[in-house]
């Protein structure tokens, strides 16, 4: 089994390669593509991916501490259990497409202009994040928590599912469509009647 802890690759393409459980600590890959790929609970600690693709992957449980994800963009991927917050970078230029994310921690994190398009999003957490003008068109949201987040200019457009405190969450010139808008007045405990 090949190993790739502290390696330094560039413009590799990866197929159906199985790192579950291996140990990419400290790796370097940079324009990388990942296809079909499984990360079940790899460490990739200290690893950098610098503008990496990653299309139909698993990354269920893989450790990121201290990791960094440059510029990279995921298509139709499974995201399970990644504590985002523990890498070693605090600002995020991610672009998800089609990707399911479960249990999922973008707390203290800036992705302004970050998107996730058409993606299935459970139990996630953005608190305190900078989410301006982050895309999140077309996805859809199950226990999902904003709290404390600046969602300015962020759209919303065809999402659903969402629940987002205007009260507590900044939501100046946001997108959102109708008729899931309404949930935003789930804080206020008001009650809407059709005529």
């Amino acid at each position: 089994m090949e190993t790739y802890s502290g390696k330094v690759l560039e413009a590799q393409v990866f197929e159906n390669v199985k790192f579950n459980q291996q140990n990419l600590s400290g790796g370097e890959f940079g324009r990388c593509e990942f296809k079909g790929c499984d990360f079940t609970e790899a460490d990739l600690g200290a690893a950098r991916f610098d503008s990496c693709s990653f299309d139909s992957c698993n990354l269920s449980n893989p450790k990121i501490d201290k990791a960094r994800f440059v510029d990279c963009e995921f298509t139709a991927c499974k995201l399970a259990g990644i504590n985002f917050y523990k890498c070693s970078q605090s600002v995020f230029d991610l672009r998800l497409s089609e990707c399911r994310l479960i249990n999922c921690n973008f707390t203290d994190i800036k992705m302004k202009g970050s998107a996730f398009l058409r993606c299935d999003l459970s139990e996630c957490y953005f608190q305190n994040s900078f989410l301006v003008e982050v895309d999140f068109s077309g996805s859809s949201f199950r226990e999902t928590l904003f709290s404390n987040a600046n969602l300015e200019k962020a759209s919303f457009r065809g999402a659903h599912g969402y629940s987002i405190d205007p009260r507590s969450t900044k939501v100046k010139k946001a997108i959102f469509s109708v008729p899931d808008v309404l949930s935003l007045l789930d804080a206020f405990e008001i009650v809407i009647k059709e005529e």
